[in-house]
C-alpha cells in the first residue's frame, strides 16, 4: 500500500512538472513571437518614412539602417545579459554547493573528533582497570609469598628443634593440639607478640598443676612459643 501512494506521488509530481513546462513553452513563443512582430513592425515604419508617402520626394537619410543597428544592439545586449544571469546563477549555485560541502566536511571532521576523544576515553579506563588488577595481582603474590616464606622459617625451625626433644615429645608435636595451635599462632601473630616470655612460662607452670591429660598440650604450647621466639 505505501508503494502505491509513493507511485501515484510521483505520478502527480511528473504531471506538475510537465504542466509547467508546457506554460512557460507557451509563454517564451508568445514573447518570441511579440519581438519578431516589433521587429517586423518597426522594419515596416523605417523603410516607410525612407521612401516616404505617394508623391513625396524618397530622402535619402540613414534611419532605417540606425533604427536596424539599434535593435541588432539590442538583441545582443539581451543575449549577454541572459548569459551574464546564467552565470551567475552557475557561480552561485557552485558556492552553495561548496560551502554546503564545507560546513559537512567542518560536522564530519567534529564528529570524527569526538569519536577518537571517546575512544580514548574507553581506551584510558580499561589501561587504568588493566593496571590495577596487575597491582592487585601482585599484591597477592607478594602477600602469598610472604606467608609461604614464613611458613618455610616455622617448619625449618621445628625440624630443627624435633632432631634434639624426646619420643615423648615428639609425639605430642605431632598431635592435632599441635596442629591446631599452629593455625592461631599464625593468625594470631600480633596478639602473640605483646604477651612476654615470663607470661609464658607462668601459663606453662600454672598448667602443670592440672590433670596429667592436659600436661601435653600446656608442654605443646611453650614449645611453639618458644619456636616463635627464636624466629623472630
Amino acid at each position: 500500500m505505501s508503494e502505491h501512494s509513493c507511485g501515484h506521488s510521483d505520478e502527480v509530481k511528473e504531471k506538475i512538472v510537465s504542466s509547467l513546462r508546457r506554460l512557460w513553452g507557451k509563454r517564451l513563443k508568445w514573447k518570441r513571437l511579440r519581438e519578431k512582430f516589433f521587429l517586423s513592425w518597426t522594419k515596416s515604419i523605417a523603410e516607410a518614412a525612407r521612401k516616404g508617402g505617394i508623391h513625396q520626394q524618397e530622402l535619402d537619410w540613414d534611419s532605417y539602417d540606425n533604427i536596424k543597428e539599434e535593435i541588432t544592439l539590442q538583441q545582443l545586449q539581451n543575449a549577454m545579459d541572459k548569459a551574464k544571469a546564467k552565470e551567475l546563477a552557475k557561480i552561485k549555485a557552485e558556492r552553495a554547493a561548496q560551502a554546503k560541502a564545507e560546513k559537512m566536511a567542518v560536522l564530519a571532521q567534529k564528529r570524527k573528533e569526538r569519536e577518537e576523544k571517546a575512544k580514548a576515553r574507553e581506551e584510558a579506563k580499561k589501561m587504568a582497570g588493566r593496571k590495577a588488577k596487575r597491582k592487585a595481582d601482585k599484591l597477592s603474590v607478594v602477600k602469598e609469598l610472604t606467608i609461604q616464606q614464613r611458613l618455610t622459617k616455622i617448619r625449618k625451625k621445628k625440624s630443627i628443634n624435633s632432631q634434639v626433644i624426646t619420643p615423648g615429645e615428639a609425639l605430642i608435636s605431632h598431635s592435632p593440639a599441635w596442629k591446631k595451635l599452629n593455625v592461631k599462632i599464625l593468625n594470631r601473630e600480633k596478639v602473640q607478640r605483646e604477651v612476654s616470655l615470663a607470661d609464658q612460662i607462668r601459663a606453662a607452670k600454672n598448667k602443670r598443676t592440672e590433670p596429667m591429660a592436659r600436661k601435653p598440650l600446656a608442654e605443646s604450647i611453650t614449645d611453639n612459643f618458644l619456636t616463635w621466639r627464636s624466629l623472630e
